[in-house]
């Protein structure tokens, strides 16, 4: 069987696709994919539960990082990866052929329509906050031009 092979390198001010290079997968990973604004963390809760039996106290965003996001620095995420046990879910916004493909990993990919999406990404924009804007922004290595908030309207 031949698998898929990623391609190519994305990299901006928000992603860096070339940690996943360097991410060695386990059995049982579980890679939660989809485009930005699509139900990622709606599916990162409910596989968190279902690995917990249930505990509602699940924190994706401890549990679950999202692996190519620039902040925190790769070699930090990594290492946090590496040092989990125990079944490892993780999230992307990636293409497929902009990330490594292992068959070790489970991949759940979820779509959503689009109108949704438009929305759902307008609202997270025009209401983050100045740190928001100044994490994305002013890590180090950005790649293409800065983000602004959204025009608001009157």
């Amino acid at each position: 069987m031949q698998w898929l092979q990623k391609t190519r390198e994305l990299e901006s001010n928000h992603f860096d696709s070339t940690v996943w290079n360097d991410f060695r997968f386990r059995d049982d990973d579980v890679i939660i994919a989809t485009y930005g604004k699509a139900g990622t963390t709606w599916t990162q809760q409910i596989v968190g539960q279902i690995l917990t039996n249930g505990d509602e106290n699940v924190d994706p965003g401890q549990m679950s990082p999202w692996l190519d996001l620039r902040v925190p620095p790769k070699a930090v995420k990594l290492q946090m990866m590496e040092a989990q046990t125990g079944c490892r879910f993780m999230k992307t916004h990636l293409p497929v052929d902009a990330l490594v493909f292992s068959p070790r990993a489970k991949y759940l990919y979820i779509g959503r329509d689009v109108r949704d999406v438009v929305w759902s990404l307008y609202n997270h924009h025009v209401n983050a906050n100045d740190a928001w804007y100044a994490a994305r922004n002013d890590t180090p290595g950005p790649v293409g031009r800065r983000s602004n908030a959204p025009p608001t309207t009157s």
